[in-house]
This record gives C-alpha cells, sequence and structure tokens, in this order.
C-alpha cells in the first residue's frame, strides 16, 4: 500500500480535488435573481484559487519542458540514438496528426455545423503564405516569446537544436 500511494499520491490527491471542487460547486451554487442578476456568488468566491493554481502550473511547464528535452538528448550516449529518438518522436508527432485531421475533417463533412464568417478589422494585411506559416509554427522572432506556454512547439524545437549543440560538445 505504501509503495501504491508513493507511485500515485499525487493523482489521487488531485482527483480526490476535482470530486471535491464539483462537490462544493453543486453544494455552493451561484444564484441569479429572475433578471440575471447575481444574488449569491457560491463557490464562484474560489475561483482566484483555481486561477493561482493554473497560472502556477504554466510557469512550471515552459521551463520543465525546455530543461528535459535539452537534458535528455544531452545525456544520450551518442548522436545516432538522440536522431533516432528524434526521428520516432516526429514521426508519432505526424501520424498523431494526421490521424486527428482526418478525424476532424469527417467531422466538419458529414455533420451539420454552423459556420461563422470571421469579421477582419480593416487594414489587415492579409493572409499568411505557406512558408510564413511554417517559419511562424516552428520559430518565435524573441525569445521571450519562446518562454510563452502558447509557443510550445517553437520552444521544444529550441530545445531539442540546444540538446544537440550540448552532445557535439562532449554531452554532460
Amino acid at each position: 500500500m505504501k509503495k501504491f500511494l508513493k507511485s500515485y499520491g499525487f493523482i489521487l490527491c488531485m482527483l480526490l480535488a476535482i470530486v471535491a471542487g464539483c462537490i462544493v460547486g453543486a453544494v455552493w451554487p451561484q444564484v441569479k435573481d429572475a433578471g440575471g442578476e447575481v444574488i449569491d456568488k457560491g463557490a464562484t468566491v474560489l475561483e482566484p484559487l483555481g486561477t493561482v493554481f493554473i497560472n502556477l502550473m504554466f510557469c512550471v511547464v515552459v521551463p520543465m519542458v525546455f530543461c528535459s528535452i535539452a537534458s535528455a538528448i544531452a545525456n544520450m550516449p551518442n548522436l545516432r540514438r538522440a536522431g533516432k529518438v528524434l526521428g520516432t518522436t516526429v514521426v508519432t508527432f505526424l501520424c498523431t496528426a494526421g490521424i486527428a485531421a482526418v478525424i476532424m475533417y469527417i467531422i466538419v463533412r458529414f455533420l451539420p455545423i454552423v459556420t461563422v464568417t470571421p469579421a477582419y478589422e480593416e487594414g489587415a494585411t492579409g493572409t499568411l503564405g505557406v512558408a510564413d506559416m511554417i517559419v511562424n509554427f516552428f520559430t518565435k522572432p524573441d525569445f521571450m516569446e519562446l518562454l510563452s506556454r502558447r509557443a510550445i512547439l517553437p520552444l521544444i524545437v529550441a530545445a531539442v537544436l540546444f540538446g544537440f549543440g550540448i552532445q557535439m560538445n562532449g554531452g554532460p
């Protein structure tokens, strides 16, 4: 039992917290009057705690992704093994992206979905070409943009390059 709790204790605590949050939300709901005005905020007063938790998680994820990928590649015994792992990762990524694209195509093609025409702002520069989309997908023009949670793929590319740089300079 001790080994089980050591391995799965954190996951169990997270699941219990989710269930507790559901119970608190059901027992202490937000109350509105007939006009839609909030009379009792209910469990929504606890929202700042959830926001703090999510923000802290995002603060941890970005450096953790960078360090774990760069360290894993830098600590590999040789470049051939690192290249094989990188190739397998890229193939897996492309396969899952392809599967997701096919599923979305099928859903959009055969299920009735309401289409919304986007409202473009005046003075917009137009659409991006394929080359610009690829560049924006894998890189960022500024290092500070690379450290954003909105740029995880460019961060992974930078971590891979950083790890290979360390590996080529003698490893760990």
